[in-house]
């Protein structure tokens, strides 16, 4: 059910403390003549007011606690089906859009069987250079079906491959424990371990390339806080493992979109009478507090080498754009290698995509083409260090390695490729695909429209 049920209980739920609290004394006996005056007839109403609404914010608020869960979590939104299979024709399989892709059941820790697709690039398209995949990270209502469109102009407009799961609970995957952070991060680790063994136990008529370096993480709104915890959960294990070498690699970076910083602030946002007990906000009273600031924090504080792009759509109706902002904020303290953000004046909670048109997709193409910047950048000081020992890697023969890894993902992302800054990070006002690349201060593009903050 969805938010309206919810209220009409707790509206019942008020009404018959309405009731019971105006029928007079404790005992149902009429009160003495001496209190029927005006001031003590007004004392009483005002005692009673305070009561019903007291009542009633509490009923209130154990109807949200209690069914927290179920309004956070939506696999079945109001006139839609829990299946793909079941969706309407154009919205059941990647097939549908002429797509090449796999359909898995991953198996995660806790055992519960969870659907996916991996949309690849096929090898014709590779030339023998591995694309970016992404693990993409859905929002909290609907199934993998209702996101074909979108999978579509990403395999497109990046030339990437995408890993797409539907979480417990969702879609054609097992219930397991149901809809909860929990379960959610157990289905996005399955998936991440499954890409990783995938990329190193490759089978033996492999239909794409794919590469651990060069796998990133996208999440639109809940699934962008997916994104941020499985970051925060891989980096804790890597430390845990510490040189026994026995944990999985970082992802190459993360992609934000339409994100929100905690589910407290969502809470506060969406049912602002809660700010009277916000301090109560918090585990065990919210079962799921999702907070992505103090993940970002963590993550922050200990890895510098990766890459995250914030999209924000200006006209979200669901989660506030300043909370972009604040993530935004947080990143910009302790920037990690590459950090864009980027706003679209239209762009709404799910539609910021096709409201943003071809400037969201000339803004995405600009963070990738940073961050393979950025890994050749590595690659080249990893270079010179080996030819300062060994000296047998000339600068000729350096930049000829990166203008033929550089010109294959030119050629795989449709655009035009500049060379890198001979020294340190991007040059103020260098060219990458046409776009203006200044990583210091923000820009407006007319042609566009797009309000791009790039640091």
């Amino acid at each position: 059910g969805g938010l309206s049920r919810h209220v009409a209980v707790a509206g019942v739920a008020l009404a018959c403390a309405t009731f019971v609290y105006t029928r007079g004394g404790p005992d149902g006996e009429a009160a003495p003549e001496a209190d029927a005056t005006w001031l003590g007839l007004f004392a009483r109403l005002l005692w009673r007011f305070c009561q019903v609404v007291l009542g009633g914010a509490v009923l209130l608020l154990g109807v949200l606690v209690v069914q927290q869960r179920k309004i956070l979590y939506v696999p079945t939104p109001p006139g839609a089906q829990r299946s793909p299979k079941d969706n309407p024709s154009v919205l059941r399989s990647p097939q549908s859009w002429g797509l090449p892709f796999e359909d898995l059941m991953i198996t995660t820790a806790d055992g519960t069987r969870i659907s996916a697709w991996l949309v690849y690039q096929p090898l014709s398209r590779c030339k023998d250079s591995a694309p970016f995949t992404f693990l993409y990270c859905h929002g909290n209502a609907g199934n993998i079906g209702h996101r074909l469109e979108n999978i579509r102009d990403m395999y497109e407009k990046l030339k990437c491959n995408i890993l797409i799961l539907d979480y417990r609970g969702y879609g054609d995957s097992e219930d397991g424990t149901g809809p909860c952070q929990v379960g959610f991060m157990a289905d996005a680790l399955g998936a991440y371990k499954w890409l990783v063994d995938r990329i190193r136990n490759p089978k033996a008529q492999e239909v794409t390339i794919m590469r651990e370096d060069r796998i990133a993480l996208f999440g639109r709104s809940i699934g962008g806080a997916v994104a941020i915890h499985l970051m925060a959960d891989l980096l804790k294990q890597r430390q845990a493992a510490g040189s026994n070498g026995d944990a999985v690699p970082l992802p190459a970076g993360i992609v934000l979109e339409n994100t929100f910083t905690s589910l407290r602030d969502m809470a506060l946002q969406l049912f602002p009478f809660l700010s009277a007990v916000s301090i109560l906000l918090r585990p065990p009273i919210v079962f799921d507090p999702w907070d992505s600031v103090e993940c970002l924090d963590f993550i922050l504080k200990r890895h510098k080498d990766w890459a995250c792009c914030l999209f924000s759509g200006l006209d979200d109706q669901i989660v506030p754009p300043a909370q972009m902002r604040q993530l935004r904020g947080i990143l910009h303290e302790q920037k990690p290698d590459v950090l864009k953000y980027f706003t679209f004046k239209h762009g709404g909670h799910n539609d910021t995509p096709t409201r943003g048109g071809a400037e969201y997709w000339t803004a995405f193409q600009k963070f990738m083409m940073l961050v393979a910047e950025s890994e050749e950048r590595g690659a080249q000081a990893s270079r010179r260090s080996s030819t300062s020992w060994g000296g047998r890697v000339t600068a000729g023969a350096t930049m000829r390695a990166w203008r033929a890894r550089r010109s294959a993902w030119g050629e795989r992302a449709g655009r035009h490729v500049t060379a890198p800054p001979r020294r340190g990070g991007a040059e103020r006002g260098s060219s990458v695909g046409g776009i203006a690349a200044d990583t210091e201060s923000g820009d407006t593009d007319s042609s566009t429209g797009a309000r791009a903050s790039h640091t």
